[in-house]
């Protein structure tokens, strides 16, 4: 039994000493020196020893701890390039708020990771970020890196696991009437715009966002299934989705895909620009972000009212989301609904 005791023992020893750099002999030279200094204080022999034996094994740990770390700069980068496989925006958003914490608070890029505390994350965030939407980003970030140095052993906890804002206060869910959608819809044929009407009709009536509809390939979408793939590298989450295709839109990609090269892009050329330019044909000269996706899931749920169909087409993880951003059932009917659901795009204004 004490033989089992003092090999368990000696293991302990190695394998603290391993990190360290020192040899046994070293250490133990060490803590007679300890020892020595100690016996001015008139302490008993035995407590001299168990006193430097303590202190020296706590110094000696928190110091191979502490070699272990990284800095906060090596984290950020390592973190970001685990990251290839993310959409660019996810990176890109990621590493320009690290940077911009870096940047604004001085000592934070050589601080390591395992010496950062919870109160201090905290000042880093209130010092950096004024908005309460951009604290709660922040937080989110930082509490991702901080589970990339726990899994990896740079640091024991994370020490944002602490910290939590309340939400930020929505603003007012802008859907587009049925007029309106007319507008749009008359626009979009048009010569000049008539190559971007598969992606309007995907974000009207799929609720694709338009970074998502960019990267969609024609091959994405299977008429005979009657759905669009929405693949984990295309998403804003990450997660795949498969979406229905109803009737207005089922219509529509029908005419549109007859007229396109297997396997390209839905999207014409310089898409960014070019969507732009339409909503500005149409009348719209100011855009909110998401308008076509809110107006989706506000139509959806004012006909179907399911919710859980709807949040499984939309990507969400929890309907709360759903709830508090996406829909406003003010405004129109649902007869009103009725008729966005069996529009003929093209053939039949929306007024």
């Amino acid at each position: 039994m004490e033989s089992t005791t003092v090999n368990e023992r000696e293991k302990d020893y190695e394998q603290l000493l391993r990190g360290t750099g020192l040899t046994l002999m070293e250490c133990v030279c060490l803590g007679k020196s300890l020892s020595e200094q100690r016996a001015e204080l008139d302490l008993p022999p035995e407590l001299s020893l168990v006193r430097d034996a303590n202190l020296y094994g706590n110094a000696l740990r928190q110091w191979v701890e502490m070699q272990q770390s990284r800095s906060f700069r090596e984290v950020a980068r390592l973190h970001v390039e685990d990251k290839r496989n993310k959409r660019s925006r996810t990176r890109r958003e990621c590493s320009e708020m690290l940077a911009r914490m870096m940047r604004e608070v001085p000592g934070l890029a050589g601080q390591m990771v395992r010496s950062i505390t919870t109160e201090y994350c905290r000042q880093v965030i209130g010092r950096v970020f004024e908005t309460q939407a951009m604290r709660n980003k922040a937080r989110r970030i930082l509490h991702n890196f901080f589970e990339t140095c726990r899994i990896n052993g740079w640091c024991g906890k994370n020490p944002v696991a602490d910290i939590h804002y309340a939400a930020a206060e929505e603003s007012t869910i802008h859907v587009l009437s049925l007029p309106q959608i007319g507008r749009l819809l008359q626009t979009v044929y048009k010569p000049e715009h008539r190559d971007c009407a598969a992606a309007v009709g995907l974000m009207l009536w799929c609720g694709i966002r338009p970074y998502e509809v960019a990267r969609l390939q024609w091959g994405d979408v299977d008429l005979a299934e009657r759905v669009v793939f929405v693949s984990p590298r295309h998403s804003k989450t990450g997660g795949a989705r498969q979406v229905p295709l109803r009737a207005p839109v089922l219509r529509l990609l029908r005419r549109e895909s007859a007229a396109r090269a297997a396997g390209g892009r839905i999207v014409p050329r310089d898409w960014t620009r070019r969507w732009k330019r339409l909503r500005r044909a149409a009348g719209f000269a100011v855009w909110r972000a998401d308008t076509l996706r809110h107006t989706f899931a506000s139509y959806h749920f004012k006909f179907f009212q399911d919710a859980g169909q709807l949040q499984w087409e939309m990507g969400h993880t929890s309907a709360a989301q759903l709830r508090s951003r996406y829909l406003n059932m003010r405004g129109f009917t649902r007869a009103e609904a009725a008729r966005f659901w069996h529009l003929r795009p093209e053939l039949e204004p929306a007024g």
